[in-house]
């Protein structure tokens, strides 16, 4: 599903689709070589993490979600900036966030 988001954002010029730079370190955890891989691909874009977003971050997570961790935190400022979805594998993470979720499978 996530595949195809990126295939739609380089075939329509309208569509790109934004990583937070916290969630794409996640990844790479996890799968080495996905940032080298996604900074190769026009229409995807990194959010980089600088002080406001970083202020806005530490304030929600020490004042509404001390639990949440730190990529579910910069995904949901990059979607309360932005008003777009966060498409996740974990929907459960942003429960109580108020930003729109859209849940995907990991197949």
């Amino acid at each position: 599903m996530l595949s195809g988001f990126i295939v739609a954002a380089h075939e329509d010029p309208l569509y790109s689709v934004t990583v937070p730079a916290l969630c794409l370190a996640e990844a790479t955890r996890s799968r080495p070589g996905i940032s080298v891989h996604l900074a190769q691909l026009p229409a995807v874009e990194v959010a980089s993490v600088d002080r406001l977003v970083a202020d806005t971050m530490g304030r929600i997570g020490a004042t509404f979600f001390p639990g949440q961790g730190w990529t579910a935190l910069h995904a949901a400022v990059v979607s309360m900036t932005t008003g777009w979805e966060v498409a996740t594998t974990e929907p459960e993470e942003y429960h109580g966030l108020g930003v729109p979720v859209l849940p995907v499978t990991r197949e």
